[in-house]
């Protein structure tokens, strides 16, 4: 069901029923907010796909937290079905963030990383955590060792967190990193808004 679009209503003055037998401006009115009201509380999702770090991937320094990127032009990227009140994006390519600029307080985000990393020397130890620069605060969502192997590792990882003003002004970065070198190609983020 759509969003109610009909202009505000004015009452007909030149009705002869009785008050109890009418359907008023007003009430035609509040029906419209009500159900508008529930509409604009919705979640949603948006899955933005990567195209950039397929070919150039994201150098990782040794002990270093790094911004993950996201530059949402790869074909998979998904916006149609976002929550009725973002008009924008819930990424943000020129800050790297997950963006919170419309998401009101009190919404549960679920982000789902999906990313691959080729470790350049043997057994590092590898993190990831979305960071808030509005607090300090993180949340660690992958602890691992990598061994012996050289070759790619793929990492798919879900986390979540509230909405409320503390972490709104910078919003959130997803970061990795790796106790040595290596490079990181980012395949998609999945950011979804529940409503309760």
């Amino acid at each position: 069901m759509a969003k109610i679009t009909y202009t505000t209503k004015i009452d007909n003055q030149t009705s002869a029923l009785p008050a109890i037998n009418k359907v008023a401006a007003a009430d035609m009115n509040e029906i419209k907010t009500s159900v508008n009201d529930i509409y604009d509380t919705l979640g949603g999702f948006a899955f933005y796909d990567d195209a950039t770090t397929a070919t150039t991937p994201i150098s990782i320094s040794a002990d270093t937290w790094t911004d993950l990127t996201n530059d949402k032009a790869g074909a998979g990227t998904l916006t149609t079905y976002k929550p009725s009140y973002v008009s924008g994006d819930l990424w943000d390519t020129a800050t790297n963030t997950i963006d919170l600029d419309e998401v009101p307080n009190g919404k549960i985000v679920v982000v789902r990383t999906d990313f691959e990393y080729t470790a350049g020397s043997s057994n590092q130890h590898v993190d990831a955590r979305l960071y808030f620069p509005d607090t300090s605060k993180e949340l660690h969502f992958l602890h691992g060792d990598l061994g012996s192997v050289h070759g790619a590792h793929h990492f798919v990882n879900t986390m979540q967190f509230y909405t409320d003003s503390n972490i709104q002004t910078s919003d959130v970065k997803i970061q990795f990193q790796a106790s040595g070198s290596g490079t990181l190609k980012v395949n998609g983020f999945l950011i979804t808004i529940l409503s309760f």
